[in-house]
């Protein structure tokens, strides 16, 4: 396996949820390196189709040139954009309704590892950028830069859910921030010692997991893109959706919750990853499936 493959969290219950016909029509919102997609295409006759999204140009390249025989028998569709705009990126392929859609919400390890991108924490000489799609013009370092203290903490209270987010906005604003390790080696100042060995996780998670929520709309994004691809899916098509924090969780399953009163429509018992999947891949320890019927 090459170095930073990433290992698709949940791969058999996706494919299990999704409860695939081999001539169906599907979408997948977050190719990532197709850990998912290439699974789901596997499935498929030459009747059915897939629609792979990714706003990651770096991801779509890869994949492209990974899958290229798979991907020129013209049945596996390959859009660059975000999942929000899954409803024009759908008409742009041809498709008007669709089977299953799956939406896996977390970030490949080729996106936390690939040098330049600042999402990872470990790689401390790098700018703090952190788009998902580089012709974005906002990046973290320019809400570090800009947002004042009380913008800071309120983002990084209500994005990261983090305890020290007065503190940590306070020592941003006194000092000169301009790269992962700025940031870091301040967070790691900052947030008291008893809570650092408290928290098995990096202390700086929660503050790098606001400002790339930030950076990149996300769960405005993922309301939209939730309300579009419900209206994608044919009677009895299934939404399946990994998520990885309780931010993102808590809207999917409000979400899903209201099509289930208002439309009758079949939510199914979450699933979690296996203590097997979790030991190979720890990535996957916060995941949750969650499973829709329209």
């Amino acid at each position: 396996m090459d170095k930073g493959y990433h290992i698709p969290v949940l791969l058999n219950e996706c494919i299990e949820s999704l409860n695939l016909k081999p001539e169906g029509k599907y979408i997948d919102c977050t190719l990532g390196e197709a850990g998912h997609s290439s699974k789901i295409y596997s499935k498929l006759s030459k009747e059915g189709i897939l629609l792979s999204i990714d706003q990651d140009i770096s991801a779509i390249n890869f994949v492209k040139e990974k899958f290229a025989k798979e991907l020129s028998e013209g049945n596996w569709i390959i859009k660059k954009g975000n999942f929000e705009k899954i409803t024009q990126l759908t008409n742009e392929a041809g498709i008007k309704s669709v089977d299953g859609i799956l939406m896996d919400l977390g970030l490949s390890s080729r996106q936390l590892e690939e040098k330049g991108r600042g999402f990872s924490y470990k790689n401390a000489e790098e700018s703090l950028d952190m788009r998902m799609d580089n012709e974005m013009g906002v990046t973290a370092l320019d809400l570090v830069k800009v947002l004042n203290a009380t913008e800071l903490e309120k983002l990084f209270r209500i994005y990261g859910e983090e305890r020290f987010a007065k503190r940590i906005a306070i020592e941003i604003k006194r000092n000169d921030i301009q790269t992962v390790g700025d940031l870091t080696s301040l967070i790691y100042r900052v947030v008291p010692a008893t809570s650092r060995r408290e928290d098995s996780h990096h202390p700086a998670r929660r503050v790098f997991q606001a400002l790339r929520i930030a950076v990149n709309d996300e769960i405005n994004v993922l309301k939209r893109g939730l309300d579009s691809a419900y209206e994608l899916l044919n009677k009895g098509g299934r939404l399946v959706i990994i998520t990885f924090h309780s931010l993102e969780d808590r809207e999917v399953k409000r979400f899903f919750d209201d099509k289930s009163e208002k439309n009758n429509s079949k939510i199914f018992e979450v699933i979690l990853p296996s203590t097997s999947e979790v030991e190979e891949n720890n990535r996957s320890r916060s995941a949750k499936l969650r499973v829709l019927e329209k």
